[in-house]
């Protein structure tokens, strides 16, 4: 409109120089003429100042994002090639001064130290109670359930790979099953009617040669399948009402309650002088087979609310878990001198501390990672500001797109259990953040 306006005043302006020519003699008339013209064509012209890095304000880049979020978000649901993970989202060239940028930096630095680490001698706390009690679980799996072809329980959990922020106050008990390969067949989930890639079945085999019970683990199968759910079941029982808990707590100084929350086998611990902390700790069946790890996770479509079917048809899938590839990656990409932990767990303790975010998990910040590692190499700690820039405006439009590819497995969309709402929502905190980095730090 602001053109419109110009263009139009600068007429009536060419229009009454032209009167005046009459009385004023051809020499004024050629002097307001150029100065009209001058008028007319500046009104046309980038209001920008000259050296402005700003791009046009009617060429906003997220407003065609804005404008066909659904259509946008259910395409690349279907397919988004992987190349195109992270291009739609460049970082936008600083708007800020240094000055703005050094006080960002120096805000970052401070909640990092304030609020993401969590002091030593609280790690160290939790990962002693995560011990003992899988000391307990390992003890009485081996007097009351010797038929169970496990190995050996192991403590895991991001208090143990550095990764955990603000509180060290969730750890695991990892229980890995032993399968022998010529009674049980892999089937990948994208190969199923169910079409579920990240997803595996595991199926019975061999029963002539093999009978039923020759297994340990045949008592779990249901539908010729091994099912997660009924594996998930007896730990639950086994962890909530077989273990004498109460023993436990009096013989160690702490308090030990069974956590009921749907298919989860977990416990929380309280301990401390007046058992003021608390460690929730999970404990997660897994499977090593066929050169990849498969965990007891239930599937969202059993937990999603309108979809009678998905009990059923998904309680037999096992997920892919990729979690030693993961941190294979990110101690290769960072080698001891990047800021990559640093900004992840920045945006991490983010996503925890702001309700809108909660539905962000540690996957998918480290996967927007991976994938912005491919376009900036630049990670030094000085690089941290743009890094973090980087990371929010990336997710922005991952949020906005409504799909986020697995990076070790471009067929995965790491967004697909989250409702579109809850995509919408996050989307909108993100685009008022990626304007303000700031502000996500004060929460």
């Amino acid at each position: 409109m602001a053109s419109t306006r110009s263009r139009g005043d600068g007429g009536l302006m060419y229009w009454g120089l032209k009167v005046l020519a009459g009385a004023a003699g051809a020499a004024v008339v050629g002097a307001a003429a150029w100065a009209a013209k001058n008028f007319y064509e500046s009104s046309d012209a980038d209001p920008r100042p000259p050296g402005d890095p700003r791009p046009p304000a009617d060429r906003a880049w997220h407003e065609s994002e804005e404008s066909s979020d659904e259509e946008t978000r259910e395409k690349a649901k279907e397919r988004l090639p992987r190349s195109n993970a992270c291009s739609p989202y460049k970082r936008a060239s600083p708007k800020q001064g240094k000055m703005d940028r050094k006080s960002l930096l120096h805000k970052l630095r401070r909640y990092h130290d304030n609020l993401v680490e969590i002091p030593q001698n609280e790690i160290d706390m939790a990962k002693e109670v995560t011990q003992i009690i899988t000391a307990a679980i390992r003890d009485f799996i081996k007097t009351k359930k010797p038929e169970l072809p496990l190995g050996e329980l192991y403590p895991d959990g991001h208090v143990y790979d550095g990764m955990k922020v603000i509180r060290a106050d969730q750890t695991s008990v990892m229980a890995p099953m032993s399968l022998d390969v010529n009674m049980w067949q892999l089937v990948p989930g994208e190969e199923t009617v169910l079409c579920v890639p990240g997803w595996c079945l595991i199926r019975r085999q061999n029963v002539d040669y093999f009978p039923m019970g020759t297994s340990g683990w045949d008592h779990f199968v249901i539908g010729g399948y091994l099912s997660p759910r009924v594996v998930m079941k007896m730990f639950i029982r086994m962890v909530q009402e077989s273990i004498n808990w109460p023993s436990l707590s009096h013989a160690f100084g702490f308090q030990v309650r069974p956590a009921m929350r749907g298919l989860t086998a977990a416990l929380d611990v309280f301990y401390g002088s007046d058992l003021q902390h608390r460690v929730h700790i999970t404990l997660t069946p897994s499977i090593r087979f066929e050169n990849l790890e498969l965990v007891a996770v239930p599937h969202p479509a059993i937990q999603r609310a309108g979809r009678p079917d998905g009990l059923e048809s998904h309680q037999n899938l096992w997920r892919e878990s990729f979690l030693e590839a993961e941190r294979i990656k990110l101690e290769t990409l960072e080698d001891g001198i990047g800021c990559h932990r640093v900004c992840l767990k920045v945006v991490k303790a983010v996503t925890e501390t702001n309700t809108e975010l909660r539905a962000l998990r540690y996957e998918h910040l480290l996967h927007l990672m991976f994938h912005l590692c491919d376009k900036e190499t630049r990670w030094e700690p000085d690089h941290l500001v743009d890094r973090y820039e980087d990371m929010l405006q990336y997710l922005q439009g991952a949020l906005a797109q409504g799909a986020l590819l697995h990076y070790f497995d471009e067929s995965v969309n790491l967004f697909a259990d989250l409702r579109p709402e809850t995509l919408s929502t996050m989307h909108q905190v993100m685009s008022l953040a990626v304007s303000h980095p700031a502000s996500l730090l004060q929460r």
